[in-house]
């Protein structure tokens, strides 16, 4: 198979999941759109950034990335990770933010962050995922998956081509 370069990058979707997927509560939901060969997912960081600095991190963290093609969809689980989601949506204009809306209390009672903190990021995160980028907790994963999956596919990240990191096939002429 011949592979050529194109000024356009391959389409990803990235999955910011707030813990390692082993010990991740929508394990499934993630596991099931990472058979999809241009899904990638990021898990956070083993260390804990201060306070002052978590911005600036995010920030750092988005530039220091490197993808196998360009971020087209971010797929957002925790409202901590939407400091990191925002930086990307920086770096990559035009990414879609998917929201998964999960249930505040729980979250406060195991996350890191402040309560008023994680509830203005919830509320950041809602305000710049559009409704139909919604996913409500009480969706099931079946069809939290078969609406991201139709998306994707429009936006070319579910493909018939094969994913060619840095380059695509050279299609047959006939």
């Amino acid at each position: 198979m011949n592979l050529r370069s194109t000024d356009r990058p391959e389409p990803l979707a990235v999955l910011l999941l707030p813990t390692a997927l082993e010990r991740f509560e929508l394990a499934e939901h993630a596991r099931e759109l990472l058979t999809i060969p241009r899904v990638v997912a990021l898990e956070p960081s083993r260390f804990g950034t201060s306070r002052l600095l978590r911005d600036s991190a995010a920030l750092r963290q988005a530039r220091r990335l490197r993808f196998p093609g360009r971020p087209w969809v971010l797929v957002l689980y925790h409202p901590e990770q939407y400091r990191l989601a925002r930086a990307l949506m920086a770096r990559y204009a035009g990414a879609e933010l998917w929201y998964v809306e999960r249930d505040l209390e729980e979250l406060e009672s195991r996350s890191r962050a402040r309560p008023d903190e994680l509830r203005e990021l919830d509320e950041l995160a809602r305000e710049r995922a559009t409704p139909d980028q919604m996913l409500a907790p009480g969706l099931d994963s079946a069809e939290a998956g078969s609406r991201l999956r139709l998306h994707l596919q429009a936006l070319g990240i579910i493909s018939q081509h094969p994913f060619v990191p840095g380059g695509r096939p050279l299609r047959r002429s006939r």
